[in-house]
């Protein structure tokens, strides 16, 4: 037993140095350059893709627009326009006797008719009472005055039928208590040649804080 294993030793010893100068002469190979070249094996790279740009298309101009002709209107001479003399008119004398006095027994005479505008006929104590009764209790607060006039329109009979405002004071809340003040108010009808007839009248109304 001892014999076969003594014989197969030497066995061994052959393989291991038959692989040892193997590898050994693969190392030689490699370093003297002549090994196997390992570099056909990397992957060949992408083809490389070139585009040419577009061409620029070119836009046409557009063609140019002729301007206007210069032309020059021809000057006229100005036309000779007699000018009056006002000096000799001044010189004339006129009698202001025949032109202002009315010559006698030249016609009849016109008569003047007697017209007469509404009034009011409530006395100014009554007026200033209105105003203060109507004056909006807001417009106190806010310290609002201002002046109003009032076109109205007097029937036969003594009564506002119509108003407007004419002029107003600035402020809304005056403005439409003017109408409260006119409902209460009482007038003389405007008359004409001494009969009643149906007129206007302007009639300030002033709403002033006291």
């Amino acid at each position: 037993m001892s014999t076969s294993h003594m014989a197969g030793a030497p066995r061994q010893v052959a393989i291991l140095a038959t692989i040892g100068g193997l590898h050994i002469g693969a190392f030689v190979l490699a370093v003297a350059g002549l090994g196997p070249r390992l570099d056909w094996l990397q992957p060949a790279p992408p083809p490389f893709i070139y585009v040419l740009p577009k061409p620029l298309l070119s836009v046409p101009a557009a063609p140019r627009q002729p301007g206007p002709p210069d032309y020059t209107l021809p000057r006229l001479p100005l036309p000779e326009v007699p000018i009056p003399d006002f000096e000799q008119e001044r010189g004339l004398q006129v009698d202001a006797n025949a032109a202002t006095d009315p010559a006698s027994g030249s016609g009849p005479a016109v008569a003047v008719a007697d017209v007469r505008a509404p009034s009011v006929r409530d006395r100014d104590s009554r007026l200033a009472a209105l105003v203060d009764a109507c004056y909006p209790a807001a417009s106190r607060r806010l310290s609002e005055e201002g002046r109003i006039v009032v076109r109205v329109e007097v029937d036969a009979a003594g009564r506002a039928s119509a108003w407007n405002v004419a002029g107003g004071s600035g402020f809304a809340r005056l403005d439409a208590a003017a109408a409260c003040v006119i409902r209460r108010l009482e007038f003389n009808p405007g008359r004409h040649d001494g009969v009643a007839v149906a007129a206007s009248v302007m009639l300030p109304i002033v709403f002033r804080l006291h």
